[in-house]
């Protein structure tokens, strides 16, 4: 069956205009035309669908933010059905976290099959393969972000049974593929980063292309999902070869002036790596109109006074109810892509981890000083790796409240140690609502849809 290139452009319009029962026909009446150039894959590449929508349903199941009683009955149904744990989310509407990612799949296995009918050649050679690796890194990060949301987190006792994600490697729509295991789901999105690492240039000529350093920060990102730290932390120090510049928050470039506080990609943050934002949501978007939900009120009062993030990352109301305001794409998008501020997170918690309490609170020492009022900052200090790692995680939570999906894939993950594990409850109406640590809820399950017409196994709810 031939490539379809006008596959892109309809079902972005489908997704901008939300036409939900049209999509599952409309993928299937595609013209056929094919994409034949380098020029031509750079195109599906560099198309906004690619960096724009990444999945965020795991952030409405997380302890950040609350909705008001008066805000629950004007929320959208899958927004309220995240928000309370149900067990049915989606009541039969599309899931867009889960088809906006699998179309991103598609348009990247498009690439890679049209890339294998194209010779590359000395002269072509440098294009060729920086396309190739653009489009194993694009299908990688959907992999990963579906895996947070869609299967178990990763256990290394049960993850060759446990239930994966279907991982596509065909652009033909009509091809059906079973569900993976989770083993097999990490091992693709393993196997196909250090594949594109190593066809990626180091700087990409925009920061919506990835890079050499973004294949290293998706790589050590999938690493500490799996409690690989030693992997996880070789992997941040492979990025920083090429990038660990961090942005004090005293800089003129960012100010409370501004709608949303920072600059955006294209004016100037040296943190990012890889910009990407994610789906809109009434608990976390920055636009305050849209934005129905309020901060929790622990994690808002747990910023020392001094603490820019404070300032920057929310505003209080008159009531001192605050609400989510800002993160690093500078506009009413959250930040769904990858930047240096992950990374040195990510080291600090695995030097912890590995018993290295000084190189740890080095790391987290050199982010704070930037996020604090110049001056006002006081180095942590501590001999103890466990103290260290209790210290980095509050931290970390406070450095990424509304970042992509980070929060819930904490919550997955930490929950499998029980000096970590977390109850959350929601408050509604005088009902408590819980969700208990390592709950089947913690896996969302996949639309009915992909049920009804694969086959697939449903997600225990």
């Amino acid at each position: 069956m031939k490539q379809r290139f006008i596959y892109l452009f309809i079902l972005i319009a489908l997704a901008s205009c939300g036409k939900q029962n049209e999509w599952l026909d409309a993928k299937r009446k595609l013209q056929d035309v094919e994409p034949k150039s380098l020029k031509d894959f750079q195109a599906i590449l560099d198309n906004s669908t690619m960096f724009t929508n990444y999945p965020t349903i795991g952030l409405n199941g997380t302890d950040n933010y609350y909705y008001p009683n008066e805000s629950i009955n004007y929320i959208s149904t899958v927004e309220k059905n995240a928000y309370f744990w149900n067990k049915d989310i989606f009541e039969g509407q599309i899931s867009y976290d889960y088809y906006s990612s699998y179309l991103i799949i598609g348009n990247a296995n498009i690439v890679l099959e049209g890339l294998g009918k194209v010779e590359s050649t000395t002269a072509t050679a440098s294009e060729y393969n920086s396309i190739m690796g653009q489009a194993l890194f694009f299908r990688s990060f959907m992999f990963y972000e579906l895996a947070n949301a869609f299967c178990k987190p990763f256990d290394k006792i049960t993850a060759a049974t446990d239930l994966g994600i279907c991982i596509r490697t065909k652009s033909d729509v009509n091809y059906i593929e079973p569900r993976s295991t989770v083993a097999q789901t990490y091992d693709r999105i393993i196997r196909d980063l250090k594949q594109a690492a190593l066809l990626l240039p180091i700087t990409p000529m925009y920061k919506t292309r990835p890079s050499k350093p973004a294949a290293f920060a998706l790589l050590s990102k999938t690493y500490l999902q799996m409690n690989d730290f030693i992997d996880a932390k070789k992997y941040v120090d492979s990025a920083f070869a090429y990038s660990s510049s961090l942005i004090d928050f005293n800089s003129s470039a960012i100010s409370s002036s501004r709608p949303y506080r920072f600059p955006d990609f294209s004016t100037g943050n040296p943190e990012i790596i890889f910009y990407a934002t994610g789906l809109a949501s009434t608990a976390f978007t920055p636009n305050e109109m849209s934005n129905m939900a309020y901060v929790d009120t622990s994690l808002y009062s747990s910023y020392d006074k001094n603490d820019l993030r404070n300032q920057y990352f929310y505003s209080a109301d008159v009531t001192g109810h605050a609400k989510f305001r800002c993160i690093y794409t500078g506009t009413d998008r959250i930040f769904s892509g990858l930047a240096t501020n992950e990374l040195y997170f990510i080291r600090s918690e695995c030097n912890a981890r590995l018993s290295n309490a000084a190189a740890a609170i080095d790391d987290l020492n050199k982010i704070l000083v930037n996020r604090f009022v110049t001056g006002t900052y006081r180095n942590f200090i501590t001999n103890d790796p466990y103290t260290a790692l209790v210290k980095i995680l509050e931290e970390r939570r406070k450095e990424f409240p509304f970042t992509g999906q980070i929060r819930w894939a904490d919550l997955r993950r930490l929950n499998k140690e029980p000096a970590f594990a977390k109850m959350l409850t929601r408050l509604y109406k005088n009902v408590i609502y819980p969700l208990r640590p390592n709950d089947p809820k913690y896996v969302y399950p996949f639309p009915q849809s992909e049920i009804d017409l694969a086959g697939l196994k449903q997600n225990e709810r």
